[in-house]
């Protein structure tokens, strides 16, 4: 599979290309985790995981594709302790947010 056939067809090039091309993408993925993650607090966890939302969004309001559970999974953290730490960002004025929609400020 990583090498082409005999006949150097463009299905194994492309397959080839597709393959490292979706590994590239993983690895950046679990890259962008792995700086959230080993963030010292959950505070700053959540900071790292939402600025890079915020500036993949192009601005400070977006939506984020997780539910509480699945970001609390992908940050490491119980869901109530992520849910406590929202509350307490709100409340300081750091962020806003409704749902899956937040809002940096």
């Amino acid at each position: 599979m990583l090498t082409t056939c005999s006949n150097a067809c463009e299905f194994h090039a492309r397959l080839v290309r597709n393959l490292l091309s979706v590994l590239a993408l993983h690895n950046l993925k679990m890259n962008e985790k792995l700086t959230h993650v080993t963030q010292r607090t959950l505070r700053e966890k959540l900071l790292s995981y939402l600025s890079d939302e915020s500036a993949r969004a192009g601005g400070p309001r977006f939506d984020i594709p997780l539910n509480r559970q699945q970001l609390a999974d992908y940050l490491s953290a119980d869901r109530s302790a992520l849910s406590s730490e929202l509350g307490k960002m709100r409340d300081e004025g750091v962020i806003t947010f409704e749902k899956n929609h937040f809002e940096l400020l």
